[in-house]
């Protein structure tokens, strides 16, 4: 077991009294953690690790999420088939396969299941985001961390930093627009599109997590506004209206969410047939939609058909066959909070935990021995976690 400076610790030595108070006071037994997945110490160092690249290179240019997809990805399917079943399936067997019969297959080999995930995310960051063809620009660093989707499968959140970038309120807006233009889109294919089921996957269906954090409806703004291009919007300064402008600017707002919410997944219509669906001029539909925001917002070219398209890469879904988001990063200090909140959530009642088992721990008159048995006792017996989870632990 080793510490700070590389200092080993002996059994000898964590038999001592005097040693264990001196660990305790020099907080050298919570860096002996930091090494285990899972624990405060290690997620302390991912923070420090992400907030030094901040400083060093500056805004990062993406902020990335990809999902997994074990039930689609048809080479995994087979691995389980062969593993769990002893049966080599066709690619047409696979296709005939229920939900179910895949899922079960997944559910019987979390191991394979984990080691796959994380074996292709090796490969799509070596062989497609940094190969070549530069999918999204010449990627000079990145950071992910993988997460669990409700105590199941895994995916990833990232921050890519890209060569030669224009950065927000240092160029121009227009140069922004048009490089955010060159790498992402909604766009929503044709039919005869090989792309059409890839797309699909990026549809966003309400869900529970849409009514985390107090949100009445969904915390991610879907169906999002149709726009006649790229264009960044700052918040509407309504102390420069008066009340009556203020008063018609609301009510535009509140208009155009009732008739968001009320097409569902998107009419194909024009984005002028929307503006007349709304009687509205672009001018006055743009000041509703900046009334709505807290923040400077990129929004997408986005036609009234693809209100509910999440943004995506063309190579990189290609290549991923999976749900992905892609978004340029206007706000550094938004998007490092975001990511960190994503670092130290599984934590969160962990904390508290701990923290009740510390208070137990010294109202319970044991010694230094027994109150770090105590407490590393509820860390180790009480993190709740999905098999894959486990796997990466």
């Amino acid at each position: 077991m080793q510490g700070k400076g590389k200092k080993k610790y002996t059994a000898g030595d964590l038999k001592s009294e005097d040693y264990l108070n001196k660990l305790v006071h020099f907080d050298e037994g919570f860096r002996v953690l930091r090494n285990l997945r899972g624990s405060p110490p290690y997620f302390e160092k991912c923070k420090k690790d992400l907030f030094a690249m901040i400083h060093q290179l500056g805004n990062p240019t993406w902020f990335c999420s990809f999902s997994a997809a074990e039930t689609r990805w048809v080479h995994l399917v087979k691995t389980l088939g062969r593993i769990v079943e002893q049966k080599q399936y066709t690619d047409e067997e696979i296709k005939q396969m229920t939900w179910k019969q895949k899922s079960d297959l997944i559910q019987k080999d979390p191991v394979t299941c984990a080691r796959n995930f994380d074996h292709m995310v090796q490969l799509f960051i070596r062989d497609v985001l940094k190969s070549s063809v530069m999918p999204i620009g010449e990627i000079a660093d990145h950071f992910y961390r993988v997460e669990f989707q409700q105590r199941g499968s895994p995916h990833i959140h990232g921050l890519f930093w890209v060569k030669d970038t224009p950065q927000y309120e240092r160029h121009p807006n227009e140069e922004i627009e048009t490089f955010v233009d060159k790498y992402i889109t909604c766009k929503k294919p044709d039919k005869s599109s090989d792309m059409e089921d890839l797309v699909n996957l990026e549809m966003h269906r309400h869900a529970k997590t849409c009514k985390k954090a107090g949100h009445k409806v969904c915390r991610f703004n879907f169906p999002l506004p149709p726009m006649p291009r790229t264009m960044i919007l700052t918040p509407l300064e309504n102390s420069c209206l008066d009340e009556e402008n203020q008063k018609k600017i609301k009510e535009n707002a509140e208009r155009i969410r009732e008739v968001l919410d009320d097409m569902k997944y998107g009419e194909d219509i024009t984005f002028k047939d929307f503006l007349k669906k709304l009687q509205l001029t672009e001018q006055s539909y743009i000041l509703a939609i900046r009334h709505t925001l807290k923040r400077d917002t990129l929004f997408l070219k986005r036609a009234p058909s693809e209100i509910r398209i999440n943004s995506y890469n063309i190579t990189l879904l290609r290549a991923w066959q999976a749900n992905m988001d892609i978004q340029y990063v206007l706000d550094p200090y938004a998007c490092a909070a975001y990511i960190l909140s994503y670092i130290t959530k599984g934590q969160r009642g962990m904390s508290r935990l701990l923290e009740k088992a510390a208070e137990e721990a010294k109202s319970g008159n044991k010694d230094i021995t027994n109150r770090v048995r105590h407490i590393g006792n509820k860390f180790l017996n009480a993190v709740e976690m999905s098999a894959q989870e486990a796997v990466y632990l």
